[in-house]
């Protein structure tokens, strides 16, 4: 096989070119299959006269160009003609120009294809970070994480500690180790529990809300949601991609609608739809423990006539700072205080012995006497007073009712108002 059966067979236009008018001296069966002429026609023709005005001046350009250049560096000339894009890559030949003409319409969409989904990455990218959307790739047999730069933000530390590069996905430093340090410790544990069962397979999505460490010091809700999307042979993860979404102000909100179902606006004291739940836990300890069960009820002295006197807002503030007072006097975590009717309370609390709760229960009410709060419609001191309830009982069974415990109660808190209000009446069962 010579020369030119070789030069006819490459998929490429091959060409050599006069410099100044741009005539063929040579040109191969593909350089003749691409312009679409005849052999005769090509032969007679200048290079330059195939395109219009503008190329034509653009391609003579490039020819001088590569006539003048010391070197072999290639230009080139990209042009479209119907559907079709075609590149010359032009190098200096001697005293002319060699031309090799490539179709590169596959590429060319392809780079089409390519901008195009860049622009819609992109977009995307700016919908996520508008969103304040944290997104993740984690590779679980290697421990790493690669992240977009909002995963960083989200969590108020620049970005350039966090990832080895500011690309639109890099990797986070020292991956899964850096993640789990910024993890709540309370949180740690549970969480990777969940990873763990989604990794193996055990769950359809890995679903987790967890608190972080923020670079401003504060601890923030993440509700993290991923998904293996890519598993060897043998079923083991190799990747896993989702989204952190920081749920801060609606787990706030949330914890404010649940507190409010439970607690009484005004005190911040537990509210009576907590009562029945609260006062069976405190129960059933007093059962494990053997010790007494007390219930105590409380009801400010007058505090109708007080309203009427002073008004109600200074009547709010009453109830504040007797609500403070039981606060202040029980044991947290213990014993609970709450707001059950206007001006009535209730404390449920254990004790080891009988005389032990009448005594709690004294202190509480000369707490609030000391108080001052003027009072000059109350018949029992010239000052707000409480008069209370208070039962007891020691023989705990399961038919032990916190609700007749709390009638019992209520009637030791009525004759202590028939004693002249001021006092405790209390009973053990």
């Amino acid at each position: 096989m010579n020369l030119l059966d070789i030069l006819n067979q490459q998929p490429q236009g091959i060409a050599e070119l006069t410099v100044d008018e741009g005539h063929y001296l040579f040109f191969n069966r593909k350089e003749l299959e691409f312009r679409g002429l005849s052999e005769s026609t090509l032969k007679d023709c200048s290079i330059f006269d195939l395109f219009n005005k503008e190329q034509a001046i653009q391609l003579k350009a490039l020819f001088k160009q590569c006539s003048q250049t010391a070197t072999d560096q290639p230009s080139y000339f990209y042009y479209q003609r119907d559907n079709q894009h075609f590149e010359m890559r032009l190098v200096k030949h001697g005293e002319n120009i060699l031309s090799t003409l490539s179709d590169v319409t596959s590429q060319q969409k392809m780079k089409v294809q390519i901008e195009q989904d860049q622009e819609t990455i992109k977009c995307l990218d700016d919908a996520v970070n508008g969103a304040n959307i944290g997104c993740w790739d984690f590779y679980p047999q290697e421990g790493r994480i690669i992240a977009n730069k909002t995963w960083v933000t989200q969590k108020r530390y620049k970005d350039e500690e966090f990832r080895e590069d500011d690309a639109l996905f890099s990797e986070v430093i020292d991956g899964l180790e850096r993640w789990s340090s910024i993890v709540h410790p309370e949180d740690l544990e549970p969480t990777v529990e969940l990873i763990e069962k989604h990794l193996n397979g055990e769950t359809e999505i890995y679903d987790a809300k967890f608190r972080m460490i923020c670079g401003d010091g504060k601890w923030r809700w993440i509700h993290d949601v991923g998904r293996v999307f890519l598993r060897d042979d043998e079923g083991n993860a190799i990747r896993m991609n989702g989204v952190h979404i920081d749920i801060t102000e609606a787990r706030t909100l949330e914890e404010k609608i649940e507190k409010l179902a439970v607690t009484d606006a005004l005190t911040d004291l537990f509210n009576r739809r907590n009562f029945q739940y609260l006062s069976q836990a405190v129960l059933e300890r007093a059962k494990r423990q053997k010790t007494y069960f007390c219930l105590l009820i409380l009801d400010v002295d007058h505090f109708k006539a007080y309203n009427d006197t002073y008004g109600h807002l200074k009547g709010d503030d009453v109830l504040k700072k007797i609500s403070q007072a039981l606060k202040d006097n029980i044991r947290q975590g213990e014993d609970y205080c709450f707001r059950v009717g206007g001006e009535e309370f209730a404390v449920v609390f254990t004790q080891e012995s009988k005389e032990s709760a009448d005594i709690f229960a004294n202190r509480i009410r000369q707490e609030i006497e000391k108080l001052e709060i003027p009072h000059k419609e109350n018949t029992a001191a010239p000052h707000i007073t409480v008069s209370m309830g208070l039962s007891c009982t020691h023989t705990l069974t399961d038919k032990t009712q916190v609700s007749d415990l709390y009638q019992r109660a209520d009637k030791h808190l009525y004759q202590a108002k028939e004693n002249g209000r001021n006092s405790l009446v209390s009973q053990s069962y």
